[in-house]
């Protein structure tokens, strides 16, 4: 068998260059680079403040230093049939320079709530005494359940008191407990 040597190397040629080529173009590629830098973490300028009620249902540390979660820990037992209101459970204020949306929605209900509990209400009052949304309104039975408030515009420097009903069935069992989560977004 003859070996043609210059169509050989013409292949040989072309795949060299060919081989040339894709290197070339792998190796071809630009960079963009972003920074952020000094990243901090500033106040809220949306949080809870401390209302008429909010020593009696949490203790001293109801409200963390960033004013962002308020734990209402402590609330004293409620007796059979009893209704239990807390005009002022906390304050929401708004320090942002500019209108918010506030919205407070159930996150979760735990326990013997239908077994124990008629209804637990929360509603966002504005110091002129407006309803600002609808009322939370979580039912044992018998009626529909209200989850969220609803987006509300607050406007800057405005501050809301937020007021919880709890109220206990007649037949309630003594020691039963629930744990309820509200969540307050912001926009």
């Amino acid at each position: 068998m003859k070996i043609n040597y210059k169509k050989s190397l013409k292949l040989i040629t072309l795949l060299l260059a060919s081989l040339l080529i894709s290197f070339a173009s792998v190796q071809a590629y630009s960079e963009l680079f972003m920074y952020g830098t000094s990243i901090s973490i500033g106040t809220a300028s949306v949080h809870f403040v401390a209302a008429g009620n909010t020593t009696t249902m949490g203790g001293n540390d109801a409200i963390n230093t960033a004013g962002t979660v308020v734990t209402f820990d402590t609330i004293p037992a409620i007796g059979p049939g009893e209704t239990r209101t807390y005009e002022q459970a906390v304050n929401i204020t708004n320090n942002a320079g500019s209108s918010k949306t506030i919205n407070i929605s159930l996150v979760s209900l735990t326990g013997q709530f239908s077994a124990n509990f008629e209804y637990i209400n929360v509603t966002m009052i504005a110091r002129n005494g407006t309803l600002m949304g609808n009322s939370i309104k979580i039912v044992s039975s018998g009626g529909e359940n209200v989850t969220e408030t609803g987006g509300k515009t607050m406007l800057t420097n405005e501050m809301w008191r937020i007021r919880w009903i709890i109220k206990a069935k007649s037949d309630a069992t003594n020691g039963q407990s629930i744990t309820v989560t509200f969540k307050v977004k912001v926009e």
